[in-house]
């Protein structure tokens, strides 16, 4: 086991590179996870390459298996995690490959667009594993998700849903091959919760981007839809008009995990949620 002494040594300084350099990210194929957690649960499916520990024989990096162990100083755990604050493990391992057209019947799949924040994009992508959705679509002007801020929101979300990248174009292909109805996140939209949404018979592609992103104009195949209005549901009516509903008023990540959890658990209940299996015809 080799002891980094100094920030400047050079494999510290491979390591800050496969941090904060997408294309070396992507010329090696590999990437930084940070965090005792999030580093034991990837190693129960994952091999790591490098593994770094803030003292020898850390107790929390036992029975973790990787090529290769390190000691490293504090100073240079910080600046490999990207945090001002940390004390965790570090490791390196291989970028999951994208499996997006492996998938044999995909129901419900978030594209993201124009998401800049990485701790955004992960929580974002975090959310999904947990509501069950299938699959994630990154559109060309999102934050690399393997940004360590990103990996470690996400809690290594892109090591477990399959993803895949691409234009809106292809976008729109794949949702006419898999015959899913493309949706965007608009204030102006149908209300999900309301009599009014129809919700599509084969699933949905849902695209979110970040409120404060370049104006644009959705695709006009895409439907329109909006965050349920809590008042109707409440059984209570606005008193006045600031109380009333506003879904422009909610950031990208509130919106979308309200979004995700009512579509999948209220109109597609019954879908698997793996990709990779058929899912029954009848919703619930």
């Amino acid at each position: 086991m080799r002891r980094i002494l100094r920030l400047q040594d050079p494999l510290v300084q491979e390591f800050c590179k496969l941090a904060t350099k997408k294309d070396f990210r992507s010329s090696k194929k590999r990437c930084v996870v940070a965090g005792t957690k999030l580093v034991q649960d990837l190693s129960k499916r994952h091999h790591f390459h490098d593994l770094l520990t803030a003292i020898p024989d850390d107790p929390a990096a036992e029975g973790l298996h990787a090529s290769n162990r390190y000691i490293a100083d504090a100073r240079s755990l910080r600046r490999i995690a990207r945090l001002t604050s940390f004390e965790g493990l570090v490791a390196t391992l291989d970028l999951p490959r994208p499996r997006f057209e492996d998938l044999v019947d995909p129901r419900l799949v978030l594209c993201l667009d124009y998401i800049e924040d990485p701790g955004i994009l992960g929580t974002l992508l975090r959310t999904a594993v947990a509501f069950q959705w299938q699959a994630v679509y990154f559109l060309p002007h999102c934050v690399d998700p393997f940004h360590p801020r990103c990996v470690r929101a996400s809690q290594g979300a892109l090591f477990e849903i399959p993803f895949g990248r691409g234009s809106m174009e292809d976008l729109q292909k794949m949702c006419r091959r898999k015959r899913i109805t493309l949706c965007v996140s608009h204030a102006s939209g149908i209300d999900i919760g309301s009599a009014a949404y129809d919700p599509p018979p084969n699933g949905v592609a849902l695209i979110l981007r970040e409120e404060y992103a370049t104006p644009w104009g959705p695709p006009q195949a895409a439907m329109k839809i909006r965050v349920p209005d809590p008042w109707p549901r409440s059984g209570r009516q606005p008193q006045d008009a600031d109380d009333k509903f506003n879904p422009g008023s909610l950031d990208v990540a509130v919106a979308g995990g309200i979004l995700m959890h009512h579509i999948k658990h209220f109109h597609y209940p019954q879908i698997a949620r793996s990709p990779l299996l058929a899912s029954p015809t009848d919703r619930a």
